[in-house]
């Protein structure tokens, strides 16, 4: 196989039975994938020779920080049409301004890691999927109501103090700051309002979560206001408005080291996999 057979395309909707085929061949990575796929599709660039789709990359938006995930056919792996597109997709994200980019893989996938520490990744940290599938909580009513536009200063303040602090206490975010408002993505938080929550104490916002569908996408506890048992009954909340909404499971993520992880495993979720991540710095051309 010559490389120069290779087409390189951004992602069409036509190609997804194909891409849903491609990613099956490999039931860890290829899932992962699957997922971003399904609700982030502009993400994704395809490689084609001849009319055979042989492998899949996402590659993020040029930011500070990135990220590049490459899947390749079995049949063709080792052939360099991985290597060929992590230098693209490099140089793509380094003319954007991109610092650092990061890759994912699963735990258990010693090729996969091999493959990055070839190409200059080193691993910053992991995280857990986690999944209860018990039905709702016995709950109370609680002080909490759905998230509205005017929430976004004092939401998005609260969010971003807790996850940087998050963080902090776990290691491996040597760059870790405190996320800063932004109007593009206040008008996101707008967009989906009716999947962000509000915590409420005597008219002040204690806490905040974000659903995507079957999935906790985030919550996070007033600096302030941790380790009052808000966070615990906020999350059983959260998952019975998931049920609530037809969904058997409730999935999440939870990064090694973070305290929380003792809060999800006493409400019953059950680690499912761990995925690494590794990171590269990317040197000016």
């Amino acid at each position: 196989m010559n490389l120069s057979d290779i087409r390189y395309e951004r992602f069409s909707e036509r190609d997804y039975n194909a891409a849903g085929e491609l990613l099956s061949c490999d039931a860890g990575a290829g899932e992962d994938l699957l997922r971003v796929l399904d609700t982030e599709p502009e993400m994704f660039h395809t490689a084609f020779i001849g009319d055979e789709l042989v492998a899949l990359a996402q590659v993020n938006e040029p930011a500070y920080l990135s990220y590049i995930n490459v899947f390749v056919a079995p049949g063709f792996r080792r052939q360099g049409i991985g290597s060929a597109w992590v230098e693209i997709a490099e140089n793509k994200l380094r003319a954007g301004g991109t610092r650092k980019v990061r890759t994912s893989l699963r735990s258990g996938h010693p090729s996969s890691h091999s493959f990055a520490r070839k190409h200059g990744y080193v691993p910053a940290f992991s995280s857990s999927y986690m999944q209860r599938t018990g039905g709702p909580f016995p709950l109370e009513e609680l002080p909490v109501r759905l998230y509205a536009d005017e929430d976004y200063p004092s939401a998005h303040s609260l969010y971003a103090t807790a996850f940087h602090e998050m963080r902090v206490r776990v290691g491996g975010f040597p760059d870790s700051v405190v996320a800063r408002p932004s109007e593009s993505e206040r008008n996101v938080w707008k967009k989906d309002r009716e999947d962000r929550f509000i915590y409420e104490i005597d008219g002040e916002i204690a806490a905040y979560s974000h659903l995507h569908g079957h999935e906790i996408s985030s919550i996070s506890v007033r600096s302030d206001l941790q380790g009052q048992g808000i966070g615990k009954k906020f999350v059983m909340y959260v998952c019975n408005e998931i049920y609530q909404r037809g969904n058997s499971t409730v999935n999440l993520w939870c990064i090694a080291g973070n305290g929380a992880r003792h809060l999800y495993d006493k409400l019953e979720f059950e680690e499912k996999y761990t995925t690494e991540f590794m990171q590269k710095t990317l040197g000016n051309v």
